[in-house]
This record gives C-alpha cells, sequence and structure tokens, in this order.
C-alpha cells in the first residue's frame, strides 16, 4: 500500500467538494487574534455574542460575551498595547473562552503579586462564574510562550443559571 492510497481525497476520485457542515456545538472552534487595546472589546463581545448564536448556544450568549469582555479587559489593562488571542470553543460539554496576553515576565515575589492584584480585577467574573457552576483560571502561559493564559470554563446549564441572576 502507498502512502497516497491512505489519503481519502486521492483515492475517491470524485472531484466534488465536501457538503458543508454548518454551525454547531460540535465545530464551535475559533482563535481571533487581537492587536490590543480597548477598543478592540466591542468588537470582540460581538463576534463573541454572534459565534455563540450561531453554533445552537444561544442561551449562552449573554454569560459568553460577559466572559470575555472581562478576560479581554484584564488582558489589555495588564498588558497596554500588546497583542492578545481571544479562543472559543466548546468541547465536552462545557463553553471554554481562552484569553492570551503577552505579560512580561516577573522576577518571583513580583510576579505572585502581579497574579494576585490580577486576580483581585477578576473578582466580578469569579464571582458571576462561580454562582452559574463555571471555573475562571489564571497562569503563567506554557513554555516557549511568555504571557498569561486567562480562562473561563462554564457547562450548559451556566447560561440558564445566569439569565436567572
Amino acid at each position: 500500500m502507498t502512502n497516497i492510497a491512505l489519503c481519502s481525497s486521492g483515492s475517491s476520485g470524485s472531484s466534488s467538494p465536501a457538503p458543508s457542515v454548518g454551525p454547531s456545538r460540535a465545530n464551535l472552534n475559533y482563535s481571533l487574534g487581537l492587536p490590543g487595546g480597548a477598543y478592540c472589546l466591542g468588537m470582540a463581545r460581538t463576534v463573541v455574542g454572534r459565534l455563540l448564536a450561531q453554533h445552537g448556544l444561544g442561551d449562552m450568549a449573554e454569560l459568553g460575551v460577559f466572559a470575555a469582555s472581562e478576560l479581554l479587559g484584564n488582558a489589555v489593562t495588564f498588558t497596554p498595547g500588546r497583542e492578545v488571542n481571544l479562543a472559543v470553543r466548546w468541547r465536552f460539554g462545557v463553553l471554554r473562552v481562552t484569553v492570551f496576553d503577552e505579560h512580561p515576565p516577573h522576577a518571583e515575589s513580583a510576579g505572585t503579586a502581579c497574579r494576585a492584584y490580577r486576580r483581585k480585577a477578576l473578582a466580578t467574573l469569579q464571582a458571576v462564574v462561580d454562582e452559574c457552576g463555571g471555573i475562571v483560571g489564571l497562569t503563567d502561559a506554557e513554555k516557549p510562550l511568555t504571557g498569561n493564559r486567562l480562562w473561563v470554563v462554564m457547562p450548559r446549564e451556566a447560561g440558564r443559571h445566569y439569565a436567572e441572576l
């Protein structure tokens, strides 16, 4: 057997494209690079709301938009003028909103103090997400990257809980 036989597109003999699946929870998997700065927040909120609605998660849109806005606001506040990345994914029955920033590294003691200050700035998001049954996280980005990773993980019921608050 040759390697080309392992490739389904090479062995089908058909030149017609695969049918479009269309948006669903199963294929909600987007990453968006943003140039940084507060002016990006409004556009990001609009994008997140539309993505969730288009992928059948409209009941989570308001909470997802709030989470993305708070995470991005934290990133641009603590890393002004630097690029950020926003990821919105549905995996294993939960919505994951993740922000990566380019926050510069600190000496260990200063890093601990900075992380505590950033966590304090996420207090409103933390309280809401806790009440809705989700998780908020903040860690250093994994090497070889530098910066921070901020995220929210929320189950489907979180949108309903948020509407009841």
